[in-house]
């Protein structure tokens, strides 16, 4: 993905959830500038506020003894720099975009670290199944932990 800017990257992330949610039943669109989310879905009349967060690629996690790859998600920063951070108030859910592999997992906001790493069933880790995979958090989970 050479010469892609950053907020391009952001939005091919914002597109793929919307094309993700639509094809599942889901109406869903992207936000005007300036909110603190990215996309509303509307789930059977409910409005749900979904942040997107998107990654190019996997990358080493730090302070593993071998290269363990995952995907490195910021989740409570925003804006420029990254020097505010998102209230609960503010989003329902925040949907984790890896493009390279073209993955999408989503976590309701609440109680989320500042961090994640999200691993992926596309990766050999060396026999530790342990970790967080991306592929196990789906937009219906998500919404179970918001109702």
């Amino acid at each position: 993905m050479e010469n892609v800017s950053d907020l391009q990257l952001g939005k091919a992330g914002e597109y793929l959830v919307c094309a993700e949610l639509i094809l599942k039943g889901y109406i869903a669109f992207p936000s005007e500038q300036g909110l603190p989310y990215d996309i509303v879905a509307d789930n059977k009349g409910n409005l749900i506020r979904i942040q997107v967060k998107t990654t190019e690629k996997y990358r080493a996690t730090p302070q593993r003894k071998h290269h363990t790859p995952s995907y490195l998600f910021q989740c409570r920063r925003c804006g420029k720099g990254g020097c505010h951070s998102y209230k609960d108030t503010d989003i329902d859910i925040m949907a984790f975009v890896c493009l390279k592999d073209k993955l999408i997992g989503y976590m309701p906001i609440k109680n989320l670290p500042m961090t994640l790493h999200l691993r992926s069933r596309l990766h050999d880790y060396g026999g530790s199944k342990s970790g967080r995979y991306i592929e196990d958090l789906t937009f219906e989970e998500a919404l179970k932990g918001i109702c």
